[in-house]
């Protein structure tokens, strides 16, 4: 047959609706040495007697949609049902639990009664969260040789913002996760950030800090596509 080429390829035989009567990969293509241009519709591979060009037709594109749609097998619109909302802990009512609401009645209530049984396990409140022995870690800081401790000057704060850092200090301490220290080498004020709910998210500016530190080097992972 002339304009034409062989080539071995290994087909895979499925049993589905399809307009096409088949389909060549990347590796197909390169076994026959093509060059397909999506833009220009067309497609190139050598022969004996020289180059072939085969060129697509928006008809066969239309054919094929048709085919593809009339073809394809309508699925039922699954409803999935809605999640359920609970109160485990009488104690903390305004934390509530989501449970999906595919499950069964049994293990609906399965469920329920393993994770009462188990409410220690749950931080309800910021003084259950026991945290780490020092022991296993510590934090310290890395301060660079040289540098002096910067101490920043008491700024007032709105009434607001007085009172927001006040419930999250305590917070903080009944947690144990902060204490009060009367002989500090640093200290920054803090800075209140308004969050998407209208309240008050305190943090704290590290600028003074993040200068006397040296950076660490975290390497990146060679990414292929650039």
């Amino acid at each position: 047959v002339t304009h034409s080429t062989k080539a071995w390829m290994n087909f895979m035989i499925v049993k589905s609706l399809s307009p096409y009567n088949g389909i060549i990969r990347r590796p197909g293509l390169k076994a026959i040495q093509a060059v397909p241009s999506t833009v220009h519709g067309m497609l190139k591979f050598p022969t004996e007697e020289g180059i072939v060009t085969i060129r697509s037709s928006l008809l066969i594109h239309a054919e094929c949609a048709s085919v593809d749609t009339s073809s394809a097998t309508p699925r039922e619109m699954m409803t999935r049902p809605a999640n359920l909302t609970i109160t485990l802990y009488p104690n903390f009512p305004d934390q509530e639990v989501v449970v999906g609401g595919s499950l069964s009645d049994k293990e609906r209530t399965e469920l329920f009664s393993l994770l009462k049984k188990n409410l220690d396990i749950f931080a309800w409140q910021p003084s259950d969260m026991t945290g780490v022995p020092r022991s296993v870690a510590e934090h310290r800081l890395n301060i660079r040789e040289g540098c002096p401790p910067m101490r920043q000057k008491k700024r007032g704060q709105a009434l607001e913002r007085t009172k927001a850092i006040q419930a999250k200090v305590q917070k903080l301490v009944e947690a144990r996760i902060m204490r009060e220290v009367y002989y500090h080498d640093w200290l920054s004020n803090p800075v209140m950030v308004k969050k998407h709910d209208e309240s008050w998210q305190m943090c704290v500016d590290f600028t003074d800090l993040n200068k006397a530190c040296p950076q660490d080097c975290y390497p990146l992972s060679e990414i292929d596509w650039k």
